[in-house]
């Protein structure tokens, strides 16, 4: 029977725990040991809880099981008072000892829940590799005695890891994804759990620099906290909200929720809680203009993690103090912050804190004009913060050595800095950063340079929602058109097989329709997938044998006269794709039934003598030809019909020759057009030879 003087409700808990281990109620067992302390300080608020895990500590039982669970609930205040090397020392003999009980228990649980709670531990301490090993030993272990809700809480702890792991949000995201499925798996469901993911969730969506989504996972989250009466989780969301509010720039609110949260912290004893308050309030000073109250925050951090042997709580504190003093002008006392705080981020110059450190020395160099080795150091921040993979703090750490390049008057260094950081940041954070800026530089050269660079990048901005509202215009019209041109095709398909020797046009129509819908297909995917260049697969080609087949293709025309071929003898194969190939053919046809209607067309192959070795190809009508002037803007795009000299009522954009142009030059060949007024057009491309 265990039993603790100091509290009752814990020896209670402990005591229930046991039996439900004996009665092979595992999972069960497990679920009821971790949320031991935050029942315990409910029922008994007076309790101070590193007492109670000096109590535990000196506790001893014969029995191996009991004296397990005293381990384990040692551990658990440990890591509640922020003790945490403390608590990772007594879940580690947890592990140790779970391998000597008797078969009758389900020793695996203990391990599991041990390895899983060790895992939270360590990536407090950032060491994410460890605790990602103890999360996926806990997960596999709990998988294979199907407990759905021990491998969700590892799958959890995982996911935390990931989340500080350099290009691993993707798959932290997923781990939270899993975790949440496994936990409404379980039986009975974790809705408090459920509120955990939905917490963890909204700080991968803040890092994301989605602060707006945050808010609303996090609301989501606290729902799930107050119906369980974890104060100590509500009052931890609030400091999640107040961290959203600052990404918003609600500084009065961001601060109002980390007060707040103080409060009921401070009220529940949560010794370690308070500390994250302090980080909150001393970056919402630095942003507010207050720097000393700032200052005095970080030092409470820093204070903290002195009493507590914190190094991770302690680089923290260093860096935002060093900030703080940056901002105030301080810069004797930044460095020596930044000093102090180098030898404990050694290991994690990938961490956000050894981004802020290195953004940071090197704003402080360009301030102190020590500029040797300048561009390395901002290559090597430029490539971690790529790594690091959050745009937010990307924009942050750029800002900060953009801005102060160019109070120095290195424009030409600040300048793609400063666009980089207005491409990354958010709209609110762009306006800060530049009002801040404009009202601090010195020089009235520098802050028109400023005011033309932001000029430009709202110029940028306007073009590239124009290019978005084009795209899914785009994607719209060319989705139409493939269900149009495959309807067509279905429906002349249907007509062949009952409609014996139909006539010319209508397979011809058929045709076009199947090609009509194949094109706009392969073009509908390009679009959506980003890939608008024309990439293509150049394979030797018989050009004979295919203008042959533009021949019939033209021949079955009901708006063209007939189709001859004049292709030299003994010429060898070009190196094209045929699909773009058929497309400009396409193109031209499409153009000599507008413009030539009822002409003869004649299509021509030559080798260029006295050139390197490719094949001119000609498409010829016998029409009315072109005006020299129109000829010269034939290819070009986007045309109106005021821009050609020869009015004709049918004019089009003069896309169709425009594209030909681009398929001809990724082939690596030249398109022109022979105007021969009176005569008809002549549009000639060449090829390369085999």
């Amino acid at each position: 029977m265990l039993n603790t003087p100091l509290s009752p409700a814990a020896a209670a808990i402990m005591n229930s725990v046991v039996r439900l281990l004996n009665k092979g109620e595992s999972e069960k067992a497990i679920r009821t040991l971790v949320r031991m302390p935050d029942k315990v300080m409910h029922k008994e608020p007076e309790l101070a809880p590193e007492a109670l895990a000096d109590d535990l500590h000196k506790l001893h039982s014969d029995d191996a099981l009991e004296h397990c669970i005293l381990l384990f609930s040692e551990g658990l205040f440990r890591y509640r008072t922020g003790r945490i090397n403390r608590a990772v020392e007594a879940y580690h003999k947890v592990i140790e000892l779970s391998d000597t009980l008797p078969s009758t228990i389900d020793a695996w649980a203990l391990k599991s829940g041990a390895m899983c709670s060790t895992a939270l531990a360590l990536y407090r301490t950032s060491n994410l590799d460890q605790a990602i090993r103890y999360a996926r030993s806990a997960a596999n272990l709990a998988k294979q005695h199907s407990a759905f809700w021990m491998e969700g809480s590892a799958r959890l702890a995982m996911g935390n890891a990931m989340r500080y792991l350099p290009g691993e949000r993707a798959r932290a995201r997923a781990l939270l994804e899993e975790a949440y499925r496994l936990y409404s798996t379980a039986v009975p469901p974790d809705d408090l759990a459920l509120a955990f993911i939905r917490r963890q969730e909204a700080r991968l969506a803040m890092d994301a620099g989605k602060p707006s989504q945050a808010l609303s996972l996090i609301r989501e989250a606290s729902a799930g906290f107050k119906r369980a009466h974890e104060t100590r989780a509500l009052a931890h969301a609030k400091v999640d909200q107040g961290w959203a509010h600052l990404q918003l720039r609600s500084l009065g609110v961001a601060r109002e929720c980390a007060l707040e949260a103080q409060q009921q912290l401070e009220q529940i004893g949560d010794r370690s809680g308070p500390n994250r308050v302090w980080r909150l309030l001393g970056w919402v000073y630095i942003e507010q203009g207050k720097y000393d109250e700032a200052v005095i925050e970080f030092q409470r951090v820093i204070k903290y993690a002195a009493d507590m042997m914190d190094d991770e709580e302690k680089s923290d504190g260093q860096i935002g103090l060093a900030w703080a003093h940056f901002r105030a002008g301080h810069i004797k006392e930044a460095q020596k912050a930044l000093d102090i705080s180098e030898p404990l981020l050694r290991k994690k110059w990938s961490s956000l804190e050894g981004l802020y450190w290195q953004a940071l020395d090197a704003a402080i160099r360009i301030r102190r004009k020590k500029v040797d080795d300048l561009s390395n150091r901002i290559r090597k921040l430029r490539a971690a913060l790529a790594r690091y993979g959050a745009p937010r703090i990307t924009a942050e750490c750029m800002a900060l050595v953009g801005f102060e390049l160019a109070q120095q008057d290195r424009l030409r260094e600040a300048a793609p800095i400063i666009k980089e950081t207005l491409s990354a940041a958010s709209q609110i954070d762009a306006a800060v950063w530049t009002e801040r800026f404009m009202s601090t530089a010195g020089s009235v050269d520098v802050r028109q340079w400023i005011a033309s660079l932001i000029t430009e990048m709202s110029e940028r901005e306007s073009l590239a929602e124009q290019y978005e509202t084009m795209r899914i215009c785009s994607i719209a019209g060319l989705h139409d058109v493939k269900n149009l041109a495959t309807s067509a095709y279905s429906e002349l398909e249907i007509l062949t097989f009952e409609v014996e020797n139909l006539p010319a046009p209508v397979l011809s129509a058929k045709d076009t329709a199947f090609k009509a819908g194949r094109l706009a297909a392969d073009v509908e995917s390009q679009i959506i997938s980003g890939n608008t260049k024309i990439l293509v697969e150049a394979q030797p080609l018989d050009i004979l044998v295919f203008l042959q087949g533009q021949q019939e293709t033209i021949n079955r025309s009901s708006n063209l006269g007939t189709c001859h071929i004049d292709v030299q003898e003994n010429l060898p194969a070009v190196m094209a794709d045929e699909r773009y190939l058929t497309r400009v053919f396409g193109n031209f046809k499409s153009n000599a039934e507008k413009y030539a209607h009822g002409c003869d067309i004649t299509l021509s192959a030559k080798m260029n003598p006295g050139k390197k070795r490719e094949i001119v190809i000609g498409f010829a009508d016998n029409g009315q030809g072109m005006d020299p002037e129109d000829a010269e803007i034939a290819f070009n795009a986007f045309k109106n019909p005021e821009d050609y000299r020869q009015r004709r009522t049918n004019h089009g954009s003069g896309f169709g020759l425009h594209y030909c142009k681009l398929v001809v030059e990724a082939h690596g060949g030249r398109v022109w057009v022979d105007p021969r007024p009176g005569q008809g057009a002549v549009f000639y491309f060449t090829l390369p030879a085999q």
